[in-house]
């Protein structure tokens, strides 16, 4: 099992988008039992989507390039 968790704060790029958008992390949530994130573009704040966090940690599709905010 992987050791990666969705975390919010966390910022995310579509792999294979070197200068695309980028999807900060605003919730987790389990929809029918399985983890999901609410994602917001950095650009637009109007632009959310929602995903597996199984896809969002994928090296397949998504990286991780801002780790989440320490707490304080």
């Amino acid at each position: 099992m992987s050791k990666k968790r969705v975390q919010v704060g966390q910022v995310y790029q579509t792999v294979g988008s070197s200068v695309g958008r980028t999807w900060r992390v605003k919730a987790t949530v389990d929809l029918f039992g399985i983890p999901h994130a609410r994602i917001v573009s950095t650009e637009d704040e109007g632009d959310v989507k929602t995903l597996s966090c199984t896809v969002l940690i994928d090296a397949a599709h998504y990286r991780l390039v801002e780790a989440a905010p320490a707490a304080a």
